[in-house]
């Protein structure tokens, strides 16, 4: 049973990851259940340990925790949720190119009517109140440039 750990108060064999492969927002399971998630990767100048900021999700608190590299741990498996509108099945089914996200995700949302993607914006993303306050500056601007042209 390679790669596996037993958890106390948990049972059963678990799946194991070297602490060298975690990321960022990777949850890690400790006995009893305890949940941590990693908030910030130190990695040592030999690379053996490893120093994790980890926030518990029972406090709150960010304490740092060093590991070994090659050392297994739990971690929680992420549930990648399914696209919910047009706009958001584009930008996680696009092709990933060397000229970068930008362009890669500006491409895709070529496609799409301005319309489509405010409604997106405000609906999906919930940003209302800053894509009002830019059209205000804009209205606002454009009433300058005619009070100015007369």
């Amino acid at each position: 049973m390679a790669n596996t750990i037993k958890l106390q108060g948990i049972s059963g064999q678990q799946k194991g990851t070297a602490t060298k492969d975690l990321k960022i927002g990777d949850v890690i399971i400790w006995n009893y259940g305890y949940k941590s998630e990693v908030v910030e990767i130190i990695p040592s100048k030999t690379g053996k340990t490893i120093t994790f900021m980890l926030r518990s999700f029972e406090s709150g608190n960010i304490n740092p925790r060093k590991m070994g590299a090659d050392r297994l741990v739990v971690i929680e498996e992420r549930q990648l949720e399914e696209p919910k509108n047009e706009v958001e099945k584009a930008i996680s089914n696009r092709t990933t190119t060397y000229n970068g996200i930008y362009s890669d995700i500006g491409h895709v949302l070529d496609k799409f009517s301005t319309a489509e993607l405010a409604d997106y914006y405000i609906n999906v993303l919930g940003c209302e109140s800053s894509l009002r306050y830019y059209l205000e500056q804009q209205i606002t601007a454009s009433e300058i440039n005619k009070l100015k042209a007369v």
